[in-house]
């Protein structure tokens, strides 16, 4: 992989854009997401996954990640923010939680807050 950040642009406050490109293609990302049994659903035409936190969504609106496969840009249900990994196994093996593992850690939190 090409670890390289290219410039791509400048924003709206002049603050230059950079980019960088994991080189995964679409089917490699669905085998590892498979391999896993993680739940998924592909907009092609934006490069984009929606990887699920439940192994079987209600809807295609369930809690989800939203993540770019081409840049390894991802975020949340809300896509407000974005945040950068590796790649796929990256991001699976540091930023991904169940909905299950992710209620886990929110009980525990206010565990400690209360008690």
């Amino acid at each position: 992989m090409d670890n390289k950040w290219n410039y791509i642009g400048t924003n709206s406050k002049g603050e230059a854009k950079f980019k960088r490109y994991t080189e995964e293609t679409l089917e490699f990302v669905k085998d590892c997401l498979d391999s896993k049994g993680i739940a998924y659903f592909v907009h092609e035409a934006q490069n984009l996954i929606f990887i699920y936190k439940e192994k079987e969504p209600e809807n295609r609106y369930s809690s989800r990640y939203s993540y770019y496969y081409t840049t390894g840009r991802w975020g949340n249900d809300k896509r407000r923010k974005h945040y950068h990994c590796d790649g796929i196994e990256h991001f699976l093996s540091k930023y991904y939680q169940t909905a299950e593992e992710e209620k886990k850690y929110w009980d525990s939190i206010k565990e400690k807050e209360t008690g």
